[in-house]
């Protein structure tokens, strides 16, 4: 079976690669290769376009164009139009993770009010690569090199000279008033910090000054200022230093802005399409038409009649320019209708743009009530501006 070689189009080699993973099936099916060749092929192409999707984020950190068709191809995938709900029509909050007693972080996100999902840690960063969300340290966490988890893990204070943990840690205090310096523990009386060698108590903070830490070994007897440090998991036994540690950055998420009016425009695809198929119409999510070369949010195909949709939200209003965007696309493309649908609605500049050029508009609350204005559009029922 013939395969490609590696392509510097990491997109267009998975394309090529799947193509050839469905021919692949078919010559198997019908029986033309054995269940070991079409077992060790498959397997081929499999990791073959494994590595192209790899390569592909890699080169989405700086290559805009490869991100951009990264973004339109995950915007159809349920759980990242959930996540865009969340940011745009649900809580809008920060995603920050969640602790329970394993210490793994979690995320939860509220695409409705008052309706809390988990989300899976590596989705979020996969969006964060390719430009939909915003990641933000949030803290570094250590896990275990052996079991590869932070649950047990603790940090340990060692001895320098035997490394037990069994040691002593004070701070050293100077009384400002007299000059002396003691142990915190010998100033301490009760809820008061009296001052051994001059009697008076300290009251204020700037009656005291830390000087430093003086440890103690129980198990040895010596005295040391910086006890050595190490991790230990309790689970695994295993006692390790910061050079074997697996160190995992936690993140906290937010939309990204200057891809805010993209996302938008792909917000709620998925509910427009199964509307328009359950209606027997086929869809393709990003989609094109032969002679173009822009993409359209959707194309949708039914008895030979073609429908080229872009679709896009805002809180109040739709504004002119991805009106203008789909109309230089249909400068190409030649759709037997172009549809513009906007969610809640357009406004008053980009009807009369859209209206001009020939596109209809379908207004929506929701994906639904946009799918259904789709419809009687493409059942002629409607003229070319539909309203709510």
């Amino acid at each position: 079976m013939p395969t490609t070689a590696p392509s510097s189009d990491p997109l267009g080699e998975i394309e090529t690669l799947t193509h050839e993973l469905a021919s692949l099936n078919a010559v198997f099916s019908a029986k033309k290769v054995t269940a070991e060749e079409f077992e060790s092929l498959s397997k081929q192409l499999k990791a073959r376009i494994s590595n192209a999707e790899s390569r592909a984020y890699m080169m989405a950190k700086t290559d805009e164009s490869i991100a951009k068709r990264l973004r339109a191809g995950s915007y159809i995938e349920p759980d990242v139009q959930q996540v865009c709900y969340h940011f745009i029509t649900g809580s809008k909050k920060t995603l920050e993770p969640m602790f329970e007693a394993d210490r793994i972080p979690r995320y939860f996100i509220e695409p409705e009010k008052g309706v809390k999902l988990p989300v899976d840690t590596a989705l979020l960063r996969r969006l964060a690569g390719i430009g939909i969300l915003n990641a933000s340290l949030f803290e570094k966490i250590f896990l275990c090199p052996k079991c590869e988890t932070p649950t047990n893990v603790y940090a340990r204070l060692k001895c320098t000279q035997c490394e037990s943990t069994d040691i002593t840690i004070d701070r050293m205090i100077e009384h400002v008033a007299c000059g002396t310096i003691h142990e915190e523990r010998v100033l301490r009386i009760g809820n008061s910090m009296v001052c051994p060698s001059c009697k008076k108590t300290l009251q204020k903070p700037n009656e005291q000054r830390l000087i430093g830490l003086v440890c103690s070994c129980s198990k040895c007897g010596a005295h040391f200022e910086d006890p050595s440090q190490s991790f230990f998991c309790r689970k695994c036994e295993v006692d390790f230093n910061l050079t074997r540690a697996i160190i995992s950055d936690i993140y906290t998420y937010n939309i990204n802005e200057k891809t805010l009016a993209e996302i938008r425009s792909q917000v709620g695809l998925p509910a427009i399409a199964k509307v328009l198929q359950n209606d027997g119409f086929e869809v393709s999510m990003p989609g094109t038409i032969s002679g173009g070369v822009g993409q359209f949010s959707m194309v949708a195909r039914k008895q030979q009649k073609t429908i080229a949709i872009d679709v896009g939200s805002s809180e109040v209003e739709v504004d002119v320019e991805p009106v203008l965007e789909l109309f230089v696309k249909l400068l190409e493309a030649k759709p037997d209708t172009a549809v513009f649908g906007a969610m809640p609605r357009l406004s008053g500049r980009a009807r009369d743009v859209a209206t001009m050029h020939g596109i209809k508009v379908a207004e929506g609350v929701t994906p639904g009530e946009v799918a259904r204005k789709i419809l009687e559009i493409a059942s002629g029922n409607l003229p070319k501006t539909v309203q709510t």
